[in-house]
């Protein structure tokens, strides 16, 4: 089974990430990976390294140059399922793949689409020979939204994604007390700054924190990717007196950030997923999310991870000081959401759940 997956961007965003993981490991279940890569990043480097990965920048919002160039490294690499990850992409897909016995299915990670990508998907959709989607909870919205009713593909399924386990290596919890030692703990959020992560909800939330736990600190990981969102968080950080003890880190990999925590946080407002979250869980952090319903089942109704009412920094404030304040609590948490998360969203997983689902579409 040679597979193509296309990626319109090579950043450290959750579909990325999970791209390059499947790529370097999609072999264990035998799927010959190949990346078609349409745009630069920061975390081109590591896609560049891939064995079986090729590069072209993307010209105009559609690119028939790039599809025809496509459609060449279709017929040469031999490719029998093209597996896209935006509806921009899978459209050039689409175009390159016509009339070649090919097939082609589309992921769809989001809840949220800007004007030109609802018109790709709403126009994809019916030509589509599957669609995935990757939680029970992105399904229902999707479905809400009638988007699923236009699809005419013989095949819909839940996906649920994996990550690679980052735990190894990471540092042993910091031993504090509530207003206790000079070395407190480092709290952290990883995720790219957009309106859906919703930062500015933690942000809010930092100074009641830290007023009860003064030593404490906080890392925000991720690229600014919206760098209106990244500029409100820190002058809601400046505003409240607590920029000295908020890190800004810009994007890294979770495996180096991860190992930094004694705390992760994800205040996403909107999510299909929470990909970051999960790989917190299973570096076994005790983990702190917004109730939304992805996260909700991700975490299995709030066993395997405490939560907080969306958008309310108050609510925030009060699960981060209760996880804070309780040792045993934190370490149960952590036991819990590892083991749930080492349980359903280990790469293992996620790679068996992939080939199945291939193998569904192929045999269609």
């Amino acid at each position: 089974m040679r597979v193509l997956y296309l990626l319109d961007s090579l950043n450290r965003g959750g579909v990325e990430t999970l791209v390059l993981s499947t790529c370097r490991r999609a072999a264990d279940v035998g799927i010959s990976a190949c990346l078609a890569g349409f745009g630069d990043g920061t975390a081109a480097a590591d896609f560049h390294a891939l064995p079986h990965a090729f590069f072209r920048k993307r010209r105009a919002p559609f690119d028939p140059f790039l599809a025809g160039w496509l459609r060449e490294l279709i017929r040469v690499e031999g490719i029998t399922l093209i597996h896209a990850n935006q509806a921009v992409e899978a459209l050039h897909a689409w175009w390159a793949r016509r009339g070649l016995p090919v097939k082609l299915v589309l992921t769809l990670h989001n809840l949220e689409y800007d004007t030109r990508n609802l018109q790709a998907l709403n126009f994809l959709l019916p030509r589509l020979d599957a669609v995935s989607v990757v939680s029970h909870a992105a399904q229902r919205w999707h479905l809400a939204q009638g988007r699923l009713r236009l699809t005419q593909a013989r095949h819909v399924a839940v996906v649920p994604n994996g990550v690679p386990d980052p735990g190894a290596g990471r540092r042993q919890p910091t031993v504090f007390q509530p207003d206790g030692p000079t070395l407190g703990p480092t709290l952290g959020m990883i995720a790219n700054f957009t309106p859906v992560k919703d930062h500015a909800t933690l942000c809010r939330a930092l100074p009641e924190v830290f007023a009860r736990h003064p030593t404490a600190r906080c890392l925000l990981v991720g690229a600014a990717q919206d760098a209106r969102r990244e500029a409100a968080a820190r002058a809601l950080c400046a505003r409240a007196g607590i920029l000295d003890r908020v890190d800004f880190c810009g994007s890294r990999p979770a495996a180096e950030a991860l190992p930094q925590l004694d705390v992760f946080i994800l205040s996403s407002c909107s999510d299909t997923f929470g990909l970051a979250l999960v790989e917190a869980m299973l570096a076994g952090l005790p983990c702190v999310a917004s109730d939304i319903p992805a996260l909700r089942e991700v975490t299995a109704d709030g066993t395997a991870a405490a939560l907080f009412r969306a958008g309310d920094a108050a609510d925030c404030a009060r699960v981060l000081n209760h996880v804070l304040d309780d040792a045993d609590y934190r370490r149960t948490l952590a036991a819990r959401g590892q083991a749930h998360a080492c349980r359903h969203y280990s790469f293992e997983a996620y790679l068996a759940r992939l080939r199945d689902f291939y193998d569904a579409v192929l045999a269609a």
